[in-house]
Formats: C-alpha cells, sequence, structure tokens
C-alpha cells in the first residue's frame, strides 16, 4: 500500500515539473517586414504571442533574416540577421550579426560579425551551430586579392570568431596583376609574354581594366595567331610550370587554375 502511494505522490511530482516547465518554455520567432513606401525594412520578434520590435525602420538599413535556430544552446531561438549594405546595389559585400532572445520580452542585437559578397555558411562544428563568412576585397580597387574565411559561434550574447584562415597565392613563373593599370580606359593595355605552347615563341596574355570591380579582361594571342578569350575576368593573372596538352597552365588570382583545351582555357 505504501509503495502504491509512493508511487501516486511521483507521479504527480512528475506532472507537476512537466507542466511548471511547459510554462516557462519560451516560443520565439523573428519576421521582417517593410512600411509601404519605404526603401528600409524592420525586424520583430514574436515571443509566446507578443510582438517585439527590434529594429525599426528609422534605422535606414534593408535587413533579412538568414536562419532562426538555437544558435547558443541554451533553448530560446536566435536569429542570423543580414544587412544589406546596398539595399539591392552592388556597391558593398552585407553585414552579418546576430539576434537573441532573453526571455521576458527582452532581446540582445549582437555588433556585426564581418562582411561578404556571397551568403554565410551554417554548419555543424563540433557539436554546435557556426556560421562561416567568407570576405574579400572586390571591388573598386585595383589591389592585389585577399580573401579571409571566418567561423563564428554564438556565446553568452556575442559572436566569437573561433577560426580564420587566408586564401594563398599559388606561385607564378611571371604574371600581369591590376595594379599596373592607371585607369580603366580602353586606350591602356598592359602585356606579358611567355612562350606558353613551347614553340619557341613568344605568346602574349593582355588585357584592359575593368575599373569596376579591378579586374583584367584578358586574352591569349600566340606567335602561330590563335587567339583565345580568358574567362574569368582576373585581378591577377599568371603562367605556371605546369602544362596540360603541352601548354602551360595559367592561374586566375590566388589559386584557381585554368588549363588548355585545345580551344582554350578552362
Amino acid at each position: 500500500m505504501f509503495s502504491q502511494i509512493r508511487a501516486a505522490l511521483a507521479g504527480s511530482a512528475a506532472i507537476a515539473v512537466t507542466s511548471l516547465l511547459a510554462a516557462q518554455i519560451t516560443r520565439t520567432t523573428y519576421s521582417v517586414a517593410k512600411p509601404e513606401g519605404s526603401l528600409y525594412n524592420e525586424i520583430s520578434a514574436d515571443e509566446n504571442g507578443k510582438s517585439y520590435k527590434l529594429i525599426p525602420e528609422s534605422k535606414n538599413q534593408c535587413l533579412e533574416i538568414v536562419a532562426q535556430k538555437d544558435f547558443d544552446g541554451n533553448g530560446t531561438i536566435d536569429a542570423l540577421a543580414q544587412n544589406t549594405t546596398a539595399c539591392g546595389g552592388n556597391c558593398c559585400p552585407n553585414g552579418f550579426f546576430f539576434i537573441s532572445a532573453r526571455g521576458g520580452g527582452k532581446f540582445d542585437i549582437g555588433d556585426p560579425m564581418a562582411d561578404s559578397w556571397g551568403d554565410p555558411v551554417i554548419e555543424r562544428w563540433k557539436g554546435r551551430w557556426s556560421v562561416v563568412i567568407v570576405s574579400n576585397n572586390a571591388g573598386v580597387n585595383t589591389e592585389r586579392p585577399v580573401e579571409i574565411t571566418r567561423r563564428f559561434v554564438f556565446e553568452n550574447g556575442k559572436a566569437v570568431k573561433v577560426e580564420e584562415r587566408q586564401r594563398k597565392e599559388i606561385q607564378s613563373l611571371l604574371d600581369l596583376r591590376s595594379e599596373v593599370f592607371k585607369s580603366g580606359s580602353a586606350d591602356e593595355r598592359h602585356e606579358i609574354t611567355y612562350d606558353l605552347d613551347g614553340d619557341g615563341r613568344k605568346d602574349k596574355i593582355g588585357g584592359t581594366l575593368w575599373e569596376r570591380w579591378g579586374l583584367i579582361v584578358w586574352t591569349v594571342e600566340f606567335a602561330s595567331g590563335k587567339k583565345s578569350e580568358g574567362k574569368p575576368d582576373c585581378k591577377r593573372i599568371g603562367v605556371l610550370p605546369a602544362r596540360t596538352n603541352g601548354v602551360h597552365d595559367l592561374v586566375c588570382d590566388q589559386d584557381t587554375v585554368l588549363r588548355w583545351d585545345g580551344k582554350g582555357y578552362h
């Protein structure tokens, strides 16, 4: 009989604890809205049926919610948000930041982590969610290409960088770089010469500058008279020691290898 009483009391306690936990669960979702006639939008959160405006239109930002997950593993849903810097244009890379729910209608808006021309990658890392952002210096400049990949996790309301690596250049025999150009004038053309196909004669790699992106629009002119349009456009185009089909490989920017297929470089 006593065992039955103990079992009944234990069952009642379990029900009470379950009911208490259910009452404490915070259900949070995030949304973006654009007021009528406005270029900018705003981010709001719904917590247990109550709405909170987190970033108002008056901040003059073009915002998106990239993902909604429990990024820090504390049981509440956070958001990864994007600030589209150019509001749809292509002047600048976009920024990314976390928004976290602290319960009771309180939210933290995190500082920008890093910027990128592309989308962030959200993936599991060491048993938790992480965000990988690739940043580079593409734009109106003729600087040498730089690309940095960073991984962030979310801890104690802040983005924490846990990994960083920089893309390395493949060494070339010689190269043409956008930094030699003074302007984007069609009259300004630069070239390098090298015997690409091993026939004992100098071939030419040359081009003009696409000033908007600081890229070289290049072509290959063989001494035999054969021409090949170069793709993609590059800040650096170089000659590598390796050969494919008897013709030297080329490198675009840091490490994109282009090989000769008999008709062109790909």
